[in-house]
């Protein structure tokens, strides 16, 4: 029973990292959305590079990423899974972005994300985050455009 409880206290707190990284993203508060990565975290996102080192690279990433929209990033997370085993959790969503960017132009896409978390010292953080969209085969393109089935 107790390491029930535990779990879920857990769980809380990893769905509240997602939580604080949405908010943080929507206000454009780089101080908050990096606070949830480790310092090594390593990231594969959408955008180049292959991979981000470091919490350098996710800070750079961010601030071009803020940079090229308009007002407010919105996201919104749909079945989201959170895995939690010990000192290591994980957990996976489908998650939208929308908002205008500085061209004017109005972005809403979906795309998957899986997200890997390490408690030191009592505390979850990001270690790995890797981001990632389905492809059409025949036309090299991403399906940003997809939806969640429910």
């Amino acid at each position: 029973m107790e390491t029930e409880v535990s779990e879920l206290i857990d769980q809380d707190q990893i769905q509240a990292i997602i939580d604080k990284k949405i908010i943080g993203i929507y206000n454009r508060d780089e101080h908050a959305v990096l606070s949830v990565y480790a310092p090594d975290v390593v990231s594969f996102d959408l955008a180049p590079p292959l991979q981000n080192k470091g919490i350098t690279g996710i800070k750079e990433r961010l601030q071009g990423w803020f940079a090229s929209y308009m007002g407010h990033i919105t996201q919104k997370v749909a079945d989201v899974n959170i895995l939690v085993n010990g000192e290591i959790a994980f957990s996976h969503s489908l998650t939208r972005t929308y908002g205008t960017s500085i061209q004017g132009e109005d972005l809403d896409m979906w795309y998957r994300t899986t997200t890997c978390y390490k408690k030191t010292n009592g505390q979850w953080l990001i270690v790995h985050e890797h981001v990632s969209d389905p492809v059409d085969f025949e036309t090299g393109k991403t399906l940003f455009d997809l939806k969640p089935n429910n």
